[in-house]
């Protein structure tokens, strides 16, 4: 099953964590990640798999799409037979060259931009099959570049453009990192209008409080609306059959203005 629908929000649940476990069918987010990697100790991983196939085989989620990020080939060999049905996707962790991304189950890979290797072989990764999307991992990266965050992520900003910038050469979606402070409701706005701003879909998140701001973030606003439905209107008014510039309130706009406003509307 590919992944089609939008994602503004995309929640980190850590399978390791019994009590967020519990709650997650009942999360209201665009995507679920369930995470195998990093939030599971050494000695937590058996318990989090379990726990993970035990909720995946219970369903009913409000998610419409579930992803699972993995921390070897092995675990991700033990979900097949929740692949393709319940569990849309795999995440996979700190991707640095196509070799990570090769060898997995033929399911809608979700490559974790981490690194700097990463980043400079983000073409390799764009053209392995199979590769639906990226996601930035935030955190790691500042570690491998040894810089320190800062008030508008300029330490990071080229690193975000290039990963944006070759999803959208590759045609794939692109998901922003994680903000830190889940209680930081203005940080997290700020942090989501610069990933929007940037070219992102969405974001990824790692507490449910977070999930209201990026969705309205990630939304289109109401003038943005209402422009897309006046530029879909014009193009389809009789008088303008067949052509490829039209004019919008003054405004010039061609085939490429009505695609954005049809991407607009969808959303």
């Amino acid at each position: 099953m590919s992944v089609s629908a939008p994602l503004r929000s995309v929640l980190f649940v850590p399978a390791a964590n019994e009590k967020a476990m519990a709650k997650a069918a009942s999360l209201v987010c665009d995507a679920i990640i369930f995470d195998l990697e990093d939030s599971a100790g050494v000695d937590e991983k058996g318990a989090a798999l379990d726990r993970l196939m035990v909720t995946l085989d219970a369903g009913g989620f409000a998610a419409p799409v579930i992803l699972v990020r993995i921390d070897t080939a092995a675990t991700a060999a033990a979900l097949v037979p929740y692949l393709g049905t319940v569990v849309h996707g795999l995440v996979v962790p700190k991707v640095s060259s196509s070799a990570d991304v090769r060898g997995l189950p033929d399911v809608p890979l979700w490559a974790m931009i981490e690194t700097a290797r990463g980043v400079v072989n983000l073409k390799a990764i764009c053209e392995t099959p199979g590769v639906a999307g990226l996601i930035v991992g935030p955190n790691d990266l500042r570690a491998d570049l040894r810089v320190t965050a800062t008030t508008g992520r300029s330490e990071i900003v080229t690193a975000l453009s290039l990963v944006v910038l070759h999803a959208r050469a590759y045609g794939l979606s692109v998901i922003d990192g994680v903000y830190n402070n889940f209680r930081d409701d203005e940080g997290l706005r700020a942090e989501c209008d610069h990933g929007k701003a940037l070219g992102f879909d969405g974001k990824t998140l790692i507490h449910p409080a977070q999930i209201a701001v990026a969705e309205a973030a990630f939304a289109p606003s109401a003038a943005q609306l209402g422009w897309a439905r006046a530029v879909v209107a014009a193009f389809a008014a009789p008088e303008n059959a067949g052509k490829s510039l039209v004019a919008v309130d003054g405004e010039m706009v061609e085939l490429m203005h009505l695609a954005t406003a049809q991407r607009w509307l969808g959303l």
